[in-house]
């Protein structure tokens, strides 16, 4: 079993959000997993097969999207883009959640439950033994409701791993009349049901307004996708009756209506209820894919809404960690060591990470670790960081322009411990645990 150190933090976020910092300055990593968080003296340095010195810089959770719009492999048919998971993990997002697959012809477009559930069985099981760029962790298999979907067939995906219910009003059937009696039919089997709101956004999705929400009960909904707009927003009255009348987790994204996010974010702060915020890209979209769209959206929110650094990066990862029920997104004993080094980029007013993101700037990302193997130290004309970490002695990092704008090292292959990750079997399986309370 491989062992790590991660010593020298000069501040630790825990992805908590009501406890977001540690005064911890070293992580200590076994089998892929955090055993154990204190002081460098509390752990056995001299027998670590790795000792990762992050020179003072910020340690965190690595981030989780919580809202795509993925194929079956690596690739972004909307935009025609190649590598788009990869990019993003490259730049930090460690996790990646489907809110319902979308390619050319996909049966979900077209109303049919055989092929939309057959779909939502493929991705799930494709991403189960696919991790894109080697390492990210991405829920595939988000099932869109269609008519003549059966208990039985619920019962089927479930057998077959599918935990996730596209968001609702995205596509396919969206009234509360339709789709109640597969919703029981979901939560009794345990799956995770988001719902579309505002504005329809492509031909058959559909207007979700407060009404629906609240006819189907708090019970019923998990997330509500896009509170900000997807992209465009609800109004601001229709918009509060769910931040008032539920306490439903509310999800933020980059791809959406920013002066809606903004106040939607000082809302839930005057009601001391950020730890419903999580956050999300929805990629690729006509507005792109945007790789460093969680860490950019988690700035705007410290920087514009005066909240602290460390509480927006809780909304970029335990906040989504909790209520999907992943075991990532915290600096936690028994978590999988999913962790990033952040800094504050050269020339920036903060001096620190966190003071750089309360500012307005984009921090750069100089370790991104998904268990426990470093995967990058930069990201594809990622920001700059002001130091490196060194790795038993030796310090990486990527001054090439080249490599520092086109292409860094293949995170498929761990070039900085020169072995391919695993031993040939699929890899393992991102953990999920019993759901907890906020």
């Amino acid at each position: 079993m491989a062992t790590r150190a991660i010593i020298g933090i000069g501040k630790l976020v825990t992805g908590d959000i009501h406890k977001p910092l540690s005064d911890a300055t070293a992580i200590w990593i076994d089998d892929g997993y955090i055993k154990g968080i204190g002081k460098e003296d509390d752990f056995p340095l001299e027998s670590a097969d790795m000792v990762i010195d992050v020179q003072g810089m910020t340690v965190c959770p690595g981030l989780i999207d919580a809202h795509v719009h993925n194929t079956l492999d690596d690739y972004a048919p909307q935009q025609r883009e190649i590598g788009w998971l990869e990019n993003a993990l490259l730049v930090g997002t460690t996790t990646i959640i489907s809110e319902g697959e979308q390619g050319p012809g996909f049966p979900r477009f077209f109303d049919d439950p055989i092929g939309t559930k057959a779909t939502a069985i493929l991705a799930k099981r494709i991403f189960d033994r696919f991790r894109p760029a080697g390492a990210l962790k991405m829920h595939g298999g988000a099932l869109v409701l269609v008519n003549g979907l059966t208990r039985d067939d619920f019962q089927e995906m479930a057998d077959a791993g599918v935990w996730l219910v596209a968001e609702i009003g995205g596509g396919g059937l969206y009234k509360p009349q339709d789709i109640a009696p597969m919703l029981q039919w979901a939560k009794e089997l345990g799956f995770f049901v988001s719902m579309h709101f505002g504005a329809r956004s492509i031909p058959g999705s559909s207007t979700v307004s407060a009404d629906e929400i609240l006819s189907l009960g708090e019970g019923m909904i998990d997330k509500i996708a896009h509170a900000n707009g997807g992209s465009t927003a609800a109004p601001w009255d229709v918009t509060l009756e769910v931040i008032e009348q539920t306490s439903i987790p509310l999800e933020m994204i980059h791809n959406g209506n920013h002066k809606m996010m903004h106040r939607i974010v000082r809302k839930l702060k005057e009601r001391d209820e950020l730890h419903r915020i999580v956050l999300g890209t929805d990629c690729p979209t006509g507005q792109g894919a945007v790789p460093n769209g969680i860490m950019r959206t988690a700035v705007f929110i410290s920087s514009m809404d005066d909240v602290p650094a460390e509480q927006a990066l809780a909304m970029a990862s335990g906040n989504t960690a909790r209520i999907y029920g992943l075991n990532t997104g915290l600096i936690e004993v028994g978590r999988e060591a999913d962790i990033l080094a952040i800094d504050y980029p050269p020339g920036s007013v903060g001096t620190d990470a966190l003071e750089a993101m309360e500012n307005g700037d984009t921090v750069g990302v100089s370790m991104v670790m998904v268990d426990g193997n470093i995967v990058s130290v930069k990201g594809r004309d990622g920001r700059p960081t002001a130091r490196n970490i060194i790795v038993n002695g030796k310090e990486l990092g990527i001054s090439n322009i080249n490599d520092y704008l086109f292409g860094p090292p293949n995170p498929g292959f761990n070039v900085y411990e020169a072995t391919f990750f695993g031993d040939g079997k699929p890899p393992r399986v991102p953990g999920r645990l019993p759901l907890k309370s906020a």
